[in-house]
C-alpha cells in the first residue's frame, strides 16, 4: 500500500498534531472566554470524542482480559468503574465536544446523567465539595482549574468557561451518530472548523521546531537533512490546509470475536489532496492470486496513481536520496570507488521507481505459505522496465563476485511464460544450524524479470510458487477489491517455527489457537471513498488467546510461577 497509505499516514499525523494543539493545557495559550465571546463560536464542534457507556466498556474489557487469560485486570476495572460512576446512566456513552470560540478551542465534557449532584458527591474525596451559584451552575476545583457544570435535561455539561456551556447541545445523540456505543473510543475531527489563523499557529510551531532542531545540527549531513525536513514540513502544511475530516474508532466486538480499529480521512472537495485521493482507484492486478485463504500471510495493492501523487513521490524520493547520499559520503570504511558504485545504484533505483510511478499505477503482491513441512515466500510487482531490474542485478553481481563469501549469481538460466529466470545462491555456514534447517546448505533466491514485472521467491519449492504467480498474472482480473489489503495468520507460522526449534511457549500458543475460533488472524484493508480513503484493522480472538497463553507460560516458568 505504498502510495495510498502514505497519504493516510500523513493525514492522520497532521490531524493528530492539530488535535494536540486543540487539547493543550488551558493555561499555556488559551485566553479566558467571556460572555460575549460565545457568539463567535464555530457552527459545529471541531472535535467530538466519545467513550462507550460504562456497561459497554466494562463488558468489553472483561471479555478481552478474560480471553487473554488476565481476568483479574478486567475485574479491577469493573471495581473502579462502579466506585466512580454512581449517578451516571450506565447505558449511554460519555462524550466531549470542542467548539472554537474566537479561534480558540474550548473543551466541554458531556456526562449521561439527570442528577449530576449525585456524581459530584461521589467525587468529593478527589475534588472537594461543589459550590452552587444562584442560577444553578455548579463549580468544583480540579488542580488549578475551576470547572463549571450545568444540568441540561438528561445530560450534564462541564467546562472551564461558564459562558461556553451554552454551546453544548441539549441532546448530543445526533452528534454522536456513528460513534457512541458503536465503539469503545471514537474521535471525529473537522479541520476546516479550525480558523485559518489557528491552523497557522500549528504550522508556525512546526517551523519553529524545525529551525530549533536544525540549529543543533552541525555535520556533513546538515544540508541534506534540512532539504528532507523542509519537504516533509511543506507536505504537512498542505495536509493541514486541505484536510476536511478525520474519524477514528476503536472497538472490542464480542459478537464477532474481534478487536477492530476503523478510520477514515477526507480532504476538502476540489483541493489538490482531494484530487490525489479521487484519482487513487482499485485497478485490475497481475498479482491478485496472492489473496489466499490458506496463506500464512499476504499483502496486495493495486491502484491508480494521480499525477499529483507522482510528483509528490518524486520530490520525496529526491529528498530522501539526497540525505542518504550525504550519509554515505560521511561513512567511514568505504573507498571512493565503493561510494561511487553505491551512489550509481541509488540513482538507477530512484530513476526506475519514479519511472514506474509515472506509469500511473502501483501493483504488487506478496505471499507466505507455511506448515510443519516448510515455508515458501513469493513477491511480484509491476515495474516500468523489468530489463533494467535484471541489468542492475547483473552489475551488482559483477562488482561483488570477488568479495569473500559473495553469493553466486546465475542469470538468464531459463524463460517461463515471458519471464526470464535468474538464481542467487549463498552457502550457509555449518555453524548456522537453525538457518540450515530452514533453507538447507544453500539459500536459494529465485528472481524473475518480465517486460514490466519483477518476481522474487525463496523457500522450499518457491520457484514453483513463483511460476503459479506468473501464470495467474496472465488471466484477466476484476478491480472490485480494496486498493490495499493484508492478512496474517499465526497458526501456520507457529507450526513451522515449532518444527524448526521446539519451544514451550510456542507449544502453548499453538494449543490455544487449536481451541480458538480463528487461527490467530490479523488483517488490514484500505478502500477509497469520496475525496478520501477509509481503512480497517482487525485482530481476531485467536491472537489474543495465543498472546495470553504465551504470557501465562512465561509466568509459570518464573521461580514460584510469579510475575
Amino acid at each position: 500500500m505504498v502510495f495510498s497509505n502514505r497519504l493516510i499516514r500523513r493525514g492522520f499525523l497532521a490531524s493528530a498534531m492539530a488535535m494536540g494543539l486543540l487539547l493543550s493545557a488551558p493555561g499555556s495559550w488559551l485566553p479566558q472566554v467571556t460572555a460575549q465571546d460565545s457568539d463567535a463560536a464555530s457552527k459545529e464542534p471541531v472535535l467530538v470524542m466519545t467513550l462507550g457507556s460504562v456497561n459497554k466498556l466494562t463488558q468489553d474489557i472483561n471479555y478481552v482480559t478474560g480471553v487473554a487469560g488476565q481476568a483479574q485486570a478486567g475485574g479491577m476495572f469493573g471495581l473502579l468503574a462502579g466506585t466512580f460512576t454512581q449517578g451516571l446512566d450506565m447505558t449511554r456513552p460519555i462524550g466531549m465536544v470542542v467548539p472554537m470560540v474566537n479561534g480558540m478551542p474550548q473543551p466541554l465534557a458531556l456526562l449521561p446523567t439527570n442528577d449530576i449532584k449525585t456524581v459530584l458527591k461521589r467525587l468529593e474525596a478527589q475534588t472537594g465539595p461543589y459550590d452552587e451559584e444562584k442560577d444553578g451552575t455548579l463549580r468544583i476545583i480540579v488542580g488549578a482549574n475551576v470547572i463549571h457544570i450545568q444540568q441540561k435535561g438528561d445530560w450534564a455539561v462541564m467546562g472551564t468557561a461558564k459562558d461556553v456551556l451554552a454551546l453544548a447541545p441539549e441532546d448530543p445523540t445526533a452528534l454522536f451518530e456513528g460513534m457512541g456505543n458503536d465503539y469503545d473510543l471514537a474521535v471525529r475531527m473537522k479541520m476546516q472548523e479550525i480558523p485559518a489563523e489557528t491552523r497557522g499557529i500549528l504550522t508556525t510551531q512546526l517551523k519553529m521546531g524545525f529551525e530549533q532542531a536544525m540549529a543543533l545540527q552541525d555535520g556533513p549531513d546538515t544540508e541534506a537533512n534540512r532539504a528532507a525536513a523542509e519537504n516533509a514540513i511543506e507536505q504537512l502544511e498542505q495536509l493541514i490546509e486541505d484536510t476536511d475530516q478525520l474519524q477514528f474508532g476503536f472497538n472490542i466486538n464480542q459478537a464477532k470475536k474481534k478487536i477492530s480499529v476503523d478510520g477514515s480521512y477526507t480532504a476538502v472537495a476540489g483541493s489538490k489532496l482531494a484530487t490525489m485521493y479521487d484519482d487513487t482507484k482499485a485497478i485490475p492486478s497481475q498479482f491478485a492470486s496472492v489473496i489466499r485463504d490458506d496463506a500464512a500471510a499476504f499483502l496486495h495493492q493495486a491502484s491508480s496513481i494521480s499525477p499529483e501523487a507522482i510528483a509528490d513521490t518524486k520530490t520525496s524520493m529526491d529528498a530522501s536520496m539526497t540525505a542518504l547520499r550525504s550519509a554515505l559520503d560521511s561513512q567511514a570504511g568505504l573507498s571512493d570507488s565503493q561510494r561511487e558504485d553505491i551512489n550509481d545504484l541509488l540513482d538507477r533505483l530512484t530513476e526506475l521507481a519514479v519511472k514506474s510511478a509515472a506509469e500511473g499505477k502501483s501493483d504488487l503482491g506478496a505471499l507466505l505459505l507455511a506448515d510443519e513441512d516448510g515455508f515458501k515466500f513469493v513477491f511480484g510487482a509491476f515495474v516500468a522496465d523489468g530489463n533494467e531490474v535484471a541489468s542492475i542485478a547483473k552489475d551488482v553481481a559483477a562488482k561483488v563476485e570477488n568479495e569473500p563469501g559473495a553469493p553466486e549469481f546465475k542469470f538468464d538460466i531459463s524463460k517461463y511464460n515471458g519471464v526470464t529466470m535468474h538464481l542467487v545462491e549463498a552457502e550457509i555456514p555449518a555453524s548456522q544450524d537453525e538457518a540450515r534447517r530452514m533453507f538447507g546448505e544453500k539459500l536459494r533466491v529465485h528472481i524473475g524479470t518480465g517486460a514490466q514485472s519483477m518476481y522474487l521467491a525463496f523457500g522450499k519449492d518457491s520457484d514453483k510458487l513463483m511460476k503459479e504467480l506468473i501464470d495467474s498474472g496472465k488471466k484477466k482480473t476484476a478491480a472490485d477489491r480494496p486498493v490495499g489489503q493484508m492478512r496474517m495468520t499465526m497458526m501456520p507460522m507457529l507450526t513451522y517455527a515449532q518444527s524448526i526449534e521446539p519451544n514451550d511457549t510456542i507449544a502453548a500458543m499453538i494449543d490455544a489457537l487449536a481451541r480458538s475460533p480463528d487461527g490467530g488472524d490479523m488483517s488490514f484493508m484500505a478502500e477509497t471513498i469520496e475525496n478520501g480513503q477509509k481503512f480497517s484493522f482487525e485482530i481476531g480472538e485467536g491472537m489474543l488467546q495465543a498472546i495470553g497463553a504465551a504470557v501465562q507460560q512465561n509466568q509459570q516458568a518464573l521461580p514460584g510461577g510469579q510475575f
